[in-house]
């Protein structure tokens, strides 16, 4: 059950689309919601380039000056982070961390329920104008899960989820994040299960103990699917554009994602237009 949920926000419509969905889980749950904005100091030291001899005086200013203006770009983000928690009469709180923000956001994550962030982050918005980041980095360390949108939030009343699953400990967390935290539902979901395996009867041991754990939950609209083929392709072709939301296992290995064959989650990341349950 969710009665915390984190929303690192930023100036995108990624977050805007972030708060949006959070707004729409914290009411059905009756959860509160922290909007969290991370003044880039690192980022900030690092934009003002190499001092000069006899430089440091002005540097120092520069330093300040731009702190100042992303102190008040940052109330801004907050105020109306809460304006929007206010009108969805959802409980709030809003805060400003400062530091590497992929590094305060996981600190902060331990203690929720759920991140619901951007498909694409905008975290270092004082000091780059460029197109939005990944968001790989705060993936790559958080043990608590995490909903990843894209840019729009689009509510229906019966949801299709895709659930790719291989029985490893990252799917099965994936899983059990999904019964346990966006559960609210159940009798308007439809499921379908998909696994990529060569043997058709380990598939089978695995979808039917995931659809036995799922009915267990009051899920009953469950379809198992197997596939010996590549496992992105097969989701890009076939499921992609009926999925409302997928939940994905996902691991690091020497800082990429891997799941199940290829990359997985990785590379529904990049194509960045469906909203991703991600569990660690």
């Amino acid at each position: 059950m969710i009665r915390r949920i984190l929303i690192p926000f930023d100036p995108s419509p990624y977050a805007a689309a972030a708060l949006e969905y959070g707004c729409f889980i914290a009411k059905q749950y009756k959860a509160e919601i922290t909007g969290v904005v991370v003044l880039d100091t690192p980022g900030i030291e690092k934009s003002i380039g190499p001092i000069p001899l006899g430089g440091l005086y002005y540097a120092d200013k520069l330093e300040e000056q731009k702190t100042k203006e992303a102190h008040e770009h940052i109330k801004a983000l907050l105020e109306k982070f809460k304006e929007k928690c206010e009108k969805e009469g959802v409980t709030n709180s809003e805060t400003e961390l400062q530091g590497l923000p992929g590094e305060q956001i996981l600190h902060t994550s331990i203690f929720y329920d759920l991140v619901v962030m951007g498909l694409r982050t905008s975290y270092h918005f004082e000091t780059e104008k460029k197109t939005y980041d990944s968001i790989e980095e705060i993936l790559h360390h958080s043990s608590t899960p995490i909903l990843a949108v894209p840019d729009h939030f689009e509510h229906k009343e019966n949801r299709n989820i895709l659930i790719p699953f291989n029985g490893s400990r990252p799917a099965s967390r994936a899983l059990k994040s999904f019964v346990h935290l966006l559960n609210a539902s159940a009798a308007e979901t439809n499921i379908t299960l998909l696994m990529s395996d060569p043997d058709v009867n380990a598939a089978r041991f695995y979808l039917d103990g995931a659809e036995a754990y799922l009915k267990a939950h009051s899920y009953n609209n469950i379809k198992k699917e197997w596939t010996p083929q590549d496992i992105i392709s097969v989701i890009k072709e076939k499921y992609l554009d009926w999925a409302d939301l997928v939940v994905l296992g996902v691991h690091s290995k020497k800082g990429l994602f891997d799941f199940m064959v290829g990359s997985l989650s990785k590379s529904l990341i990049n194509e960045g237009n469906k909203p991703l349950l991600l569990g660690t």
